[in-house]
């Protein structure tokens, strides 16, 4: 279960934005699998002219909350330019009752660094430093959900390519292609698709994360 939340976190974001670039967002979600409540998820994103921050937050709700503990926050910050969000800076946080991970990256066009708590002890079987226009995976969902057909993400454990599947009524299918974890030798990935489910309102009121055994719905509040 802790392995699929923490996956959970680095794979979905819960807002569309349009293309005025003056505007504070807020919303929260309840988050449940197999039709039992887990978790508490909000999000906030402020975007003034070409700049903007993006916050998200998840922590354990609901009746198995002594048993299953987390809390993770990420917050992205970077530059809007010709209507496309650029990182510039990202912290992502994730606890559990064993252990706290930290990830801190900076960006131009290229990852400039990446840094981790505790350091990791393997080594990077990618060039990071050839790593160009990649973003966070928060930044990337927003400009997925802003029209962008695909986009590149790293998010400290992994690169790959998130891309439109399909576009139904009031639904956006994603898949994941070009998937390398960056400190092991191994492909595995065990995310399979993702759903966003529109309406005209401005926030989605439905997101499902399906993984390969596992799937996550997240529900307007």
């Amino acid at each position: 279960m802790r392995l699929y939340l923490n996956k959970l976190l680095v794979f979905f974001v819960i807002f569309v934005v349009n293309t005025s670039y003056a505007n504070n967002f807020i919303a929260e979600y309840k988050v449940s699998t197999t039709g039992i409540k887990i978790g508490h998820f909000s999000w906030s994103l402020n975007i003034n002219d070409d700049v903007y921050q993006t916050e998200i937050n998840l922590k354990n709700s609901g009746i198995f909350s002594p048993l299953y503990k987390f809390e993770g926050s990420y917050i992205s910050a970077g530059v809007i330019e010709n209507k496309i969000f650029k990182t510039r800076n990202y912290k992502q946080l994730w606890k559990t009752k064993k252990k706290t991970k930290i990830v801190k990256m900076s960006f131009d066009d290229y990852l400039i660094e990446l840094k981790q708590e505790p350091i990791e002890k393997e080594v990077a079987r990618v060039n990071l430093s050839s790593l160009y226009l990649y973003f966070d995976p928060i930044t990337s969902f927003i400009n997925i959900l802003n029209g962008k057909d695909e986009m590149k993400i790293i998010d400290g454990r992994r690169i790959y390519r998130l891309k439109k599947n399909d576009v139904e009524d009031g639904k956006i299918i994603l898949k994941i292609e070009d998937y390398v974890n960056i400190w092991a030798d191994h492909k595995r990935n065990d995310l399979k698709k993702i759903e966003f489910f529109t309406e005209n309102d401005l926030l989605p009121y439905k997101i499902i994360i399906h993984f390969k055994e596992r799937v996550f719905k997240l529900d307007k509040i």
